[in-house]
Order: C-alpha cells, then structure tokens, then sequence
C-alpha cells in the first residue's frame, strides 16, 4: 500500500533516495520483508526502530506511518505499509530470475486468498505471542507508551482500536477462550495448508513465493510459541523445507541473545506448569466437535 505525500508529515523521507526499510529485529511482519529482500540480494538501508523503547510512538514515526507499525518501506521517497503489500511490491519492482508472485490466475487467486488468510490471522498470532512466548509483564506496554501512542500523532481509527486491546491485555492479560480460539483458528489454516501441500513442496508453485515466505514466519512464531505442529505432518515437512533456505533460517536467528533464550525457556516452564499451547490444544479438541472446527475453517 503507498501511501499519498501528503498523508506523510515527516516530510524529509519524501527526499530519501534508494531503498529504506523502517523495521523492528523481533517484528514478525519485518521478518518477512528482510527475507524477500534477502532473497532478491538487494540492497537497502536499514533504520531500527525498537519497539521496546518506544520509537514506533514519535511524532518522527507517527508522522511517516500513524498506525505506528513496523515496517515501512521507502522506496526513492515513495512510502509503502502492510508487509504483504510490501512484498507483492518488490517482486514487481525489482523483477529477478525466479519471480515471488505466482504466475497464472488460478496460482496467483490462490496465492491471494492465502495472504488475506495470513492477514487476517494477525489478532490470533498476537494472542498467542502475548500470551506464550513471555511472561505477560514483559510483553504489556506501559500507559507511557499507550499515552505516546495516542498523542504524538495524526488522529487514526486503528491505532485507537491497539490502544484499547493493549489496555485490556495489561489488566487481563490473555484469557483461555482467547487462547483455545486462537488454537481453533491456526488449527484450520493448517489443515487448509496440509491440502494445497498434499504431493508437492510449496503452497502455490513449484517453487517458494511471497505466500510461503509470509506463512513461514508464522509457522515459526505458533513452533516458538509450544504449538504441536506434529498435527499438521505436511506443514511441519514444510516448515523444515523453508528452514533449509539460508534467507529464511539467517532471518530467525537475529534478535538478542536474550530474547533468543527466553522462548524456549518460558516455554518448557509452560509445558511444566501444565498451562502450555499444546495443553490448549488438547483440551480444545478433547472437548469441541469437529462440526466446530470445521466452522472455524469457513
């Protein structure tokens, strides 16, 4: 999605020249821009902006993109948001040998429908991140952060709507329904998944696209989290297929030392305490009918 000059108020990236890309280290979505980019070789700027520390809330920030989410792309002064968008962008822009976005209709329709499936999964694998990948006082943002976000920019519907949710997640934290619905739905778009991978190696094409690479980072962040993708056998193949690209595992292994360890760390204490993803799981599908989860696909 590009974004119009005059909806940008920090004015002095309009005059940036080259490629730049406004990013966090742990930010799923930057995750899969960095990996096209990766995979292209092409070159670009890399400015930081750490969410823990708040960066995303400036008015330097707020000014460029208002929903205050990471990444952003720039592209010689042309602003571009939405990670998916991004990359259907840079394949067009940047045409390589292998093309990203799939060829043919019924390829590219499929391909569609899977990012707008992977979109549309984003409140579910924020649950699940929140709620299972650190303790909820480290991952709930502080009233000086919400305050932030609020104030230092433009008027915008969805950085009200995150206000809101985080407000109930520092109070609440993530509760079980939240959880087992979250399970519900990653279950579905897995077995969605184990169907298009039945006899071949990639969603779409015969070779990976942006659909794979956006699918990637969340069947690395649901593995990350304790969910049991042994359920799923063709997308746990999958999954250690795309772990294979150098692009792709290069990409996960960033991030502190510190965040690296804690995952699995807090996640072996979850499985101890007996309140871990896959105990979620199995009293999900221990309780509910299939007629529920079949529901849920639709």
């Amino acid at each position: 999605m590009k974004l119009d000059h005059s909806a940008i108020e920090t004015k002095e990236v309009l005059s940036w020249k080259g490629l730049h890309l406004l990013n966090f280290s742990q930010s799923s979505c930057s995750q899969k821009v960095r990996i096209l980019l990766s995979e292209k070789q092409l070159a670009y700027s890399s400015r930081e902006i750490n969410l823990k520390k708040l960066e995303h809330t400036t008015s330097w920030y707020l000014g460029i993109n208002a929903r205050g989410v990471v990444p952003v792309l720039i592209d010689d002064g042309d602003v571009h948001i939405e990670s998916n968008d991004i990359l259907g962008y840079l394949d067009e822009r940047y045409p390589s040998e292998q093309s990203w976005i799939p060829q043919g209709e019924e390829q590219a329709q499929t391909a569609r429908e899977l990012l707008a499936l992977e979109d549309q999964l984003h409140p579910d694998l924020r649950v699940v991140t929140m709620g299972f990948l650190a303790p909820a006082k480290m991952m709930a943002k502080s009233e000086e952060e919400l305050a932030a976000y609020l104030a230092n920019g433009p008027e915008d519907a969805y950085r009200l709507e995150q206000i809101a949710w985080w407000r109930e997640f520092g109070r609440n934290g993530i509760n079980e329904q939240q959880a087992q619905d979250a399970v519900l739905a990653f279950h579905a778009a897995f077995s969605r998944l184990e169907q298009l991978l039945a006899g071949r190696e990639w969603l779409v094409a015969d070779h990976p696209t942006i659909a794979d690479i956006a699918w990637f980072i969340n069947i690395h962040r649901l593995v990350l989290a304790g969910y049991p993708l042994a359920h799923h056998p063709s997308v746990e193949a999958y999954y250690r297929r795309m772990l294979a690209r150098p692009a792709f595992a290069k990409e996960i292994s960033k991030g502190p030392l510190p965040v690296r360890l804690l995952a699995p760390l807090y996640r072996l204490y979850r499985k101890i305490s007996g309140t871990n993803l896959g105990k979620v799981y199995a009293e999900v599908f221990n309780d509910q009918t299939e007629a529920k989860v079949e529901g849920a696909a639709q």
